[in-house]
């Protein structure tokens, strides 16, 4: 219809032909700054013009007229010249989303008018008005289109003092496409950290000075639903952010305007008070298709620098080195800011053995249109093994994958491939297991690096230490605990006690895990076990020791140590005698002399040492106690000769049920009876024993000891008469359960 309407109007004259020539005005803003404190000029002010001109209108002016208006003083006529723009100064944005060699799409240049006037004094509706003929005729939201004027306004109320007005800072043309969401900012800012609103309004018409009139709208169009769009009537605009959202649903060229109004807060009235405005006026074409780089969505630039396509797998792909921790693409299309989920959920990367490494944010610069073109994914941890990483995009928390700002999104698992080289190779080993202070074991590790790249390893990407365990007659290692300081290279086993590291050894394995990847897993350590059939009381002349070999380090070399007790602290040396054989050095028996011990409580261990003794670590065993006794006098018959017996079966069959000592009772001072096991530790003990309430086989928690023997050290003291009996020996229990 416009091409049948276009050919009749060649023959209706010249008037048409001027009217058609003067269809220019694509849109444009204006807006003030106050200049007056820079100057020296009280109420001076620079007044910028920006407009855009469709290149198929007659060119525009080197200087335009600006009208300054208010109710209190006469009508000033400032003129603008023209400071920047001008031919061929196209739109930067204007072609982000379409060809421009579509039908329909219309070509604008930008002209930039500044100029200074001075105010003659306040007034609270002080206007700034630009108008001009005319609009494109092929405009299809307004009536009329190519005999409507094109008016722009800014407003000042100066009584709250000098202002700068807001600033329209992104670009008000652009084309867009049918059947795109589009969020198209409308991005204003405001020097003087005033209030801002934004509102579309109707767009403008005028015939001279500061009146303007509201131009009409064709049919289905109103000011605020100035575009045909899906679902009808949807175009909404954001009043804080001046973001306007929209689906556009048919091809045409539409006008609309947006005003920016700023509010003050009146600290002597206590309210909010209109202090200045600036006017936006917008032509923009519906295309019917975007271009296909657009409708390709969210894709890499492979032009920027150091993306390439993967030769095998094609895949985009850009090179890392390693520790790098943030990752950087570059877009070929820009994306739109809003659809950026900043806690980094728009992706996951996945290590090369497929673990995921959380991104921890998502970071954007983004320009004054609310668009970037360039991401920055800051990581939790740094990339630390060579190898393919994968970026997958995905929905994020915000409801959505990435858009691009023709409204176009990323796939859903679109893959970006990072190639890191030049990490390191883990190394860690488990260095020792030694068992402390004969009551449980301590397990130490060492982590370092070897191969091509920084030394030593940075210890901060370890993410947790495993420690698995191997028991006693069991295949398998389980996992025993979890350390996540990376610091922390020790671990106390305290679930084991000192019947456990007594009766049995027990192997460690340490794992690594780095950047949530499981990196080494050690070999298994194991505890020394100290063994023999040594009584722990009335040791004899000579004893049979004998332990496991130590797998800590190659070719340990080992020391039986000594133990003298003193106030309840072991003072350790190197077990000597004038007779013993040497200490061993690789062995793992050994025949202990000890003829000539004082008596006292002594303690004897294995302790393992690199070959040398030149190693950073020591592992110990487990001890066996024992105590010298000085010989007992034997006493006269008589009353007080206490008879000890040899087995107890507290099974309450009324036979040999308690361990009942005869003529205990006479021993008024002290009557100490200490009961050990096997490895010489104290089950029972009672300082003033009594028959009455004897020892039942249990342990000092009323618990059922195992059936075997025990050994025990009786002293009975007679102050009075001087006289003191030290008994040792051996009670076997069997209580036939």
């Amino acid at each position: 219809m416009k091409k049948l309407i276009l050919l009749l109007a060649i023959f209706t004259g010249l008037a048409w032909f001027n009217t058609a020539q003067a269809s220019h005005m694509a849109g444009g803003d204006i807006q003030y700054k106050y200049i007056g404190d820079s100057s020296g000029v009280a109420n001076q002010y620079r007044i910028i013009v920006r407009l855009y001109r469709d290149v198929a209108g007659i060119g525009m002016p080197t200087s335009i007229p600006v009208y300054v208006c208010s109710s209190c003083y006469p009508t000033q006529t400032v003129t603008l010249p023209l400071t920047g723009g001008g031919p061929g100064s196209v739109a930067p944005t204007l072609f982000d989303c379409v060809d421009p060699t579509a039908p329909g799409t219309v070509t604008m240049e930008i002209y930039i008018y500044k100029g200074v006037v001075v105010l003659p004094g306040l007034c609270s509706d002080w206007k700034f008005a630009y108008s001009t003929c005319c609009r494109n005729f092929a405009v299809d939201n307004i009536v009329n289109a190519g005999s409507q004027a094109f008016y722009i306004e800014a407003k000042l109320n100066n009584f709250l003092g000098n202002n700068t007005s807001p600033f329209f800072v992104s670009e008000p043309v652009r084309a867009f496409c049918v059947g795109q969401l589009f969020n198209w900012k409308q991005s204003a800012i405001e020097p003087d950290n005033d209030s801002i609103n934004y509102t579309i309004v109707a767009v403008r018409g005028n015939s001279s000075n500061c009146t303007f009139n509201n131009i009409g709208y064709s049919a289905g169009f109103t000011p605020q639903q100035p575009i045909s769009t899906t679902p009808p009537q949807s175009l909404v605009i954001n009043p804080s952010s001046g973001v306007i959202s929209f689906k556009p649903s048919t091809v045409e060229i539409d006008v609309l305007a947006v005003v920016v109004e700023e509010y003050r807060f009146d600290s002597t009235y206590f309210q909010w008070v209109k202090i200045g405005e600036s006017n936006r006026d917008m032509q923009i074409t519906i295309s019917p298709n975007c271009s296909q780089l657009a409708q390709q969505g969210v894709i890499l630039d492979f032009n920027a620098p150091g993306i390439y396509p993967d030769p095998i797998n094609g895949l985009p792909t850009v090179d890392y080195t390693c520790l790098d921790s943030s990752v950087v693409l570059q877009f070929a299309v820009k994306l739109d800011c809003s659809t950026i989920s900043p806690d980094g959920t728009d992706f996951r990367l996945t290590a090369p053995d497929g673990q995921p490494i959380p991104v921890k944010s998502i970071t954007a610069i983004c320009d004054n249109n609310n668009e970037t073109q360039q991401l920055t994914l800051k990581l939790h941890k740094p990339l630390a093994f060579n190898g393919y990483y994968f970026l997958y995009s995905k929905m994020g928390n915000d409801g959505n994958t990435l858009l691009n700002k023709c409204g176009f999104p990323m796939a859903e698992f679109d893959t970006i491939q990072l190639r890191v080289q030049g990490c390191f190779t883990t190394q860690m080993d488990i260095k020792n297991v030694t068992i402390v202070e004969d009551e449980h074991p301590r397990v130490q590790w060492l982590l370092d690096t070897v191969g091509t790249a920084l030394s030593p390893f940075p210890k901060y990407l370890v993410d947790q230490y495993k420690i698995y365990r191997q028991d006693p007659g069991q295949p398998n290692y389980f996992l025993l605990y979890v350390i996540n300081d990376y610091k922390n290279m020790q671990f106390d086993d305290k679930s084991l006690s000192w019947p456990d590291v007594d009766a049995n050894k027990y192997s460690y394995k340490v794992e690594v895990v780095v950047n949530n990847t499981p990196a080494v897993l050690t070999r298994g350590v194991h505890s020394i076990l100290l063994k023999s059939m040594v009584s722990p009381i009335g040791l004899p002349d000579t004893v049979d020791l004998f332990w496991n070999s130590y797998n800590g380090w190659p070719a340990a070399s080992y020391t039986l140590e000594l133990g003298t007790e003193a106030s309840g602290v072991y003072n350790w040396a190197p077990h000597s005698h004038p007779i013993s054989p040497a200490n061993p050095t690789n062995d793992t028996t050994y025949l202990m002399r000890n003829e000539g011990l004082d008596p006292g409580k002594y303690a004897i261990r294995i302790r393992a040492d690199y070959p040398g003794g030149a190693g950073p670590y020591i592992s110990y065993s487990n001890w066996i106690k024992f105590e010298v006794y000085t010989p007992p006098v034997i006493p006269p018959p008589g009353s007080d000769t206490i008879m000890i017996p040899n087995v107890i079966t507290p099974n309450n069959d009324g036979t040999n049920d308690l361990f009942t000592i005869a003529n205990i009772m006479s021993w008024p001072t002290t009557r100490s009876v200490r009961i050990f096991n096997r490895w010489g530790h104290i089950v029972y003990e009672n300082e003033m024993y009594d028959n009455n309430t004897p020892w039942d086989g249990t342990d000092k928690s009323g618990n059922k000891l195992a059936d075997g023997t025990y050994f025990y050290s009786i002293e009975v003291v007679n102050q009075p008469v001087n006289k003191r009996e030290v008994h040792t020996g051996t009670v076997t229990l069997m209580s036939g359960n």
